[in-house]
């Protein structure tokens, strides 16, 4: 009723559409009259643009200097607390990743295949998607910080919560784009059960999959900074990880330490992308892509 209102539309035509049409005139005026100043006449880079180059470069080797000498002064033992931090956060994104996969295909399946099942749970699924994470954490640490190793359930709880949708909506989308004539194949064969999934649905899957747990696993790396250092009813609480390094080192102020520590979750996360995420990629593209 209001974007049809007579008064909504003489504003637009005597007001707003003047208004924005002589916007439209001055900006176009004053972007043909400004000249590239990029390159010279005879096509060799300008003097500014060699300048700014030159300060850049200058900047990028001051930085990586003070880092150096930074990391230097890093003691033998902090470093081993870094790797065993890494090896401790990557077990549990690793965990993290195996239980959402376990919930997540099946229902995202469910959700993808069956209209009556979607009208009913996909609703449901994105009004819990929206609810962030970090606020349900509270009652979860409320839950397990009395536990023995109560922290480091929570620390995967907070990175399942955190990072399951991923996977879920990408399952759903993988399901609703297998095509039906396949689909009638599989049900012209009589092929049911875990033979229908391992020829039919699981393919079909396995490039959103991927996808999907390759975001997963950048964010459950990303939260181990929140999960793994925590301060709760006026105690801190703390485990063994990556994470935990990092918000350590940020609350003491010790920028070795989390020069350190952030250069090696770095390090860790483009290494297990290219190693491992980017050859079941390849996998997925070449062997499982749907046409």
């Amino acid at each position: 009723m209001i974007s049809r209102s007579w008064l909504i539309e003489q504003i637009d035509r005597r007001f707003w559409h003047p208004f924005t049409e002589r916007v439209d005139a001055v900006l176009g005026r004053a972007f043909t009259s400004i000249q590239p100043t990029e390159e010279t006449s005879d096509g060799r880079p300008s003097a500014v643009l060699a300048i700014v180059s030159v300060l850049g470069v200058g900047v990028l080797v001051y930085g990586g200097a003070r880092a150096a000498l930074l990391l230097v002064t890093l003691p033998g033992d902090q470093w081993a607390r870094i790797g065993l931090g890494a090896i401790a956060t990557l077990t549990r994104v690793a965990l993290s990743l195996m239980i959402a996969a376990a919930w997540t295909i099946p229902v995202g399946v469910l959700i993808g295949t069956r209209p009556r099942w979607a009208a009913v749970l996909q609703p449901i699924v994105q009004i819990v998607a929206s609810i962030p994470a970090t606020a349900l954490f509270p009652v979860i640490l409320l839950a397990f910080v009395r536990l023995a190793g109560g922290l480091n359930l929570a620390a995967v709880l907070l990175m399942l919560m955190g990072t399951q949708w991923y996977i879920l909506f990408n399952v759903i989308a993988g399901a609703s784009a297998i095509p039906q004539d396949l689909a009638y194949t599989t049900e012209l064969l009589q092929l049911k059960g875990w033979a229908r999934w391992r020829t039919l649905i699981l393919p079909s899957l396995f490039p959103y999959l991927i996808t999907g747990m390759i975001t997963a696993g950048g964010g459950a790396w990303n939260a181990s900074i929140v999960a793994e250092y925590v301060h709760f009813g006026g105690e801190l609480h703390s485990t063994v990880g990556i994470g935990a390094l990092i918000a350590e080192a940020t609350a003491s102020g010790n920028y070795a330490l989390l020069l350190g520590a952030t250069l090696t979750l770095i390090l860790a996360v483009v290494a297990i992308n290219r190693s491992f995420w980017r050859r079941l990629y390849k996998i997925a593209e070449d062997k499982y892509r749907m046409e």
